[in-house]
């Protein structure tokens, strides 16, 4: 009976880390966990924000929203609301 094959396959890479990011990669991870892994997860976390349909499928009032709602600077504001009552 043959190996089941992965879906997904990984290829090794080599990466250059500061030696003191390491030290602090392996006092975040247990004895049973893997750098590739961990390393793998945060590559995918830090894609997904470049790949988020909500940033490409926003219109220009939708995305000026956002921004209204997050600022607390009054003068911004008060723009971003004469641009959005137009």
């Amino acid at each position: 009976m043959s190996r089941r094959r992965s879906a997904n396959p990984t290829i090794a890479i080599s990466v250059t880390l500061p030696r003191r990011l390491v030290e602090e990669l392996d006092q975040v991870l247990s004895y049973s966990q893997s750098r590739s892994k961990w390393i793998a997860q945060a590559c995918e976390d830090k894609m997904q924000k470049y790949d988020s349909p909500l940033l490409e499928d926003a219109s220009d009032r939708q995305l000026m929203g956002c921004l209204h709602e997050k600022t607390n600077d009054p003068f911004l504001k008060k723009l971003l609301l004469q641009i959005l009552s137009k």
